[in-house]
């Protein structure tokens, strides 16, 4: 089953909040280190909701293989509204969803996993009684989620009566999961917390006269496949569409065929799609990759068991 994310990060206008995604915390940033705890726990794809300096946060985070969306009027709108575009994106690309703000990078990769060990059609962990973030859903509840109009975004729609008797509640002694870094004194508290656990990240590359296909390219065709569009995939990549073209050019020319079906203009706009031969060869990579990634896990964990604290 596959379990993808949508991380709010658009930095929606409170007065009690000074947060920042960017603040530095245990040699990392707070973004950095909640992305990195999702991947260490095989949640993918990733998508990060951007607003308030933009830019600087999606360059930041351009090389973690996320999928940024901005929200362009998150001065006027609420996290809620941020979490309904962000899982609107990924609806059709995973089973089911985490769902955060980008507040809470003290949770660890355990209490995710076991959130994901649920077989219910929502998820949430609890630390003393109290219900924490990452809330987990299924691709099936989106649609009510996305149709709630209350006031008390999405802890409100959850607790309409018709879906919060299908939420699992999972006892976690993890107080990262209610602990959010919103203001300066929660930072300075917060700030110099321990690294992130060491674990294993194996990255695949296929080369003929030169590497040409890796987890980069990979991702841009999966984006294009989903948006219909080159130039939005760069987007979302933070990519310029210079960078696209050619690292879509190197690889055509390993391979030897086109890549992309594409169309400029006209009445319906461009459009871009990819072909079924590299339909076929994306799938391939993405199965290998999955593979790879699993047996790296149980080599991790021959080699280093010793070692690991």
């Amino acid at each position: 089953m596959k379990t993808g994310a949508v991380i709010s990060a658009a930095g929606h206008k409170s007065s009690a909040s000074t947060f920042n995604p960017l603040m530095p915390i245990g040699g990392t940033t707070i973004i950095r280190r909640i992305i990195m705890m999702l991947k260490q726990s095989g949640v993918d794809p990733i998508v990060v909701i951007t607003g308030k300096d933009a830019k600087e946060l999606e360059k930041h985070i351009s090389k973690l293989r996320v999928i940024c969306l901005r929200n362009e009027n998150y001065e006027n709108s609420q996290m809620f509204d941020s979490i309904c575009t962000g899982l609107n994106y990924i609806e059709d690309l995973c089973d089911r969803v985490l769902v955060l703000p980008a507040k809470f990078p003290m949770m660890l990769p355990e209490t995710i996993k076991k959130i994901m060990n649920s077989s219910r059609p929502a998820a949430c962990p609890v630390f003393d009684g109290r219900r924490g973030h990452p809330v987990m859903i299924s691709r099936e509840l989106i649609p009510a989620i996305r149709s709630y109009d209350g006031n008390r975004g999405l802890r409100g729609a959850f607790r309409q009566a018709e879906m919060d008797a299908l939420i699992e509640e999972i006892p976690v002694d993890d107080k990262g999961i209610i602990e959010a870094i919103e203001t300066d004194e929660d930072y300075a508290r917060n700030r110099s917390t321990g690294r992130v656990s060491m674990h294993p990240v194996a990255n695949l590359f296929l080369e003929c006269d030169e590497i040409f296909f890796g987890p980069e390219i990979a991702q841009f065709l999966m984006l294009i496949e989903h948006n219909g569009s080159m130039q939005t995939a760069c987007r979302q990549m933070n990519m310029s569409y210079s960078k696209g073209w050619k690292i879509m050019k190197e690889a055509e020319k390993q391979l030897g065929y086109p890549l992309l079906i594409t169309q400029s203009g006209g009445a319906e706009g461009g459009f871009s799609q990819l072909t079924p031969k590299t339909k076929d060869f994306l799938n391939r990579f993405l199965n290998m990759e999955k593979e790879l990634n699993e047996k790296t896990e149980e080599l991790f964990f021959k080699y280093f068991e010793g070692v690991l604290k």
